[in-house]
């Protein structure tokens, strides 16, 4: 019996910490990673056109940009966790960040050289990859360690809706205020996530007074312990990893002959978001019935009619000969 009253007790507590768990902190980290990933994601899905189209540079100018920013967005996490590890300093580091990547990511509107959109693209990038260690540890400081797979779920639900939403905002802004203020306003949301992560950072405890330590970075203990396997498969897949903003800059070249330059972004943007193989389907669906449109424009234009006619008295003059 006393093991049924025991077990009866601890029932009731049990729910109540299955119901703490989405707390007022963990709710606003999870409100920053969807705000901050729509905000992001706008000038993500536009940046193709805008580079090509807008400011003339050739489609080579996409790789290096991605590829040197997704390089400094590595690096800026690997500095970041270890500032990350002061609870004090997190939370600057999130907010800065957070903050930072906002602006600079807006700043790439009035861009007119493409030196300045990789500039820009960078540090929008650096300031990111900055940020998401504070905003894991702050994460961690809200919830209870047996809380934290469906804490760290629920923030990544987040963010991919975001992930999802951003495109789906780009699409109605560039066909109502056209790319550069599309990208401009970008700049909306992304300091709404900045409110949040404060607001997150108001309920979480305060952290305890710490004797001020070095900075340093412990990479043996990584790289031997038993994360060593699954920092390997990440790295396999990272390397293999192809950033969106060429899938988005190629879906866009192959649409725009029949669509036009607008249209064809509108359309690679949101099928960057959706799976491969139906983005892929449906793109060359799409090129498929604009060749189709211009086959027809062809046969029924003047240089086909003029084809038609050389065509035509050729066979005469042949027919003419052989008699």
């Amino acid at each position: 019996m006393e093991e049924c009253g025991v077990t009866a007790a601890a029932d009731p507590v049990e729910h109540e910490d299955r119901a703490v768990w989405l707390s007022p902190g963990v709710k606003g980290i999870g409100s920053a990673s969807l705000l901050a990933d729509i905000g992001h994601e706008i000038p993500t899905a536009l940046l193709p056109s805008l580079l090509t189209s807008t400011l003339g540079a050739p489609a080579s100018a996409l790789g290096p940009i991605e590829g040197f920013s997704d390089a400094l967005a590595g690096v800026a996490r690997f500095g970041g966790g270890a500032l990350a590890d002061e609870p004090a300093r997190r939370r600057n580091l999130a907010v800065g960040g957070y903050t930072a990547t906002a602006v600079l990511s807006a700043a790439i509107a009035p861009a007119t050289a493409t030196w300045q959109v990789a500039i820009l693209r960078a540090g929008a990038w650096t300031a990111r990859g900055l940020r998401v260690p504070a905003r894991n540890a702050l994460l961690a400081d809200v919830v209870p360690a047996a809380a934290y797979g469906r804490a760290y779920g629920f923030e990544r639900a987040m963010d991919n809706l975001g992930a999802i939403l951003g495109p789906l905002a780009a699409i109605g802004l560039v066909a109502t205020v056209g790319t550069r203020w599309a990208i401009a306003l970008s700049i909306i949301p992304g300091l709404m996530a900045t409110l949040a992560i404060i607001y997150a950072i108001r309920h979480t405890p305060q952290p305890t007074p710490q004797p001020k330590r070095a900075l340093r970075f412990h990479i043996r203990p990584v790289l031997t312990g038993r994360l060593r396997s699954l920092f390997a498969g990440i790295g396999a897949f990272e390397f293999g990893n192809c950033a969106a903003t060429l899938l988005i800059l190629r879906a866009t070249e192959l649409l725009e002959p029949g669509h036009g330059n607008d249209s064809a972004t509108t359309i690679a943007a949101l099928e960057a978001r959706r799976p491969r193989a139906v983005s892929g389907a449906r793109i060359r669906a799409s090129r498929r019935r604009s060749q189709g449109r211009r086959e027809r424009r062809f046969e029924d234009g003047p240089d086909c009619a003029r084809l038609r006619g050389i065509g035509a008295r050729t066979r005469t003059l042949a027919s003419q000969a052989s008699k």
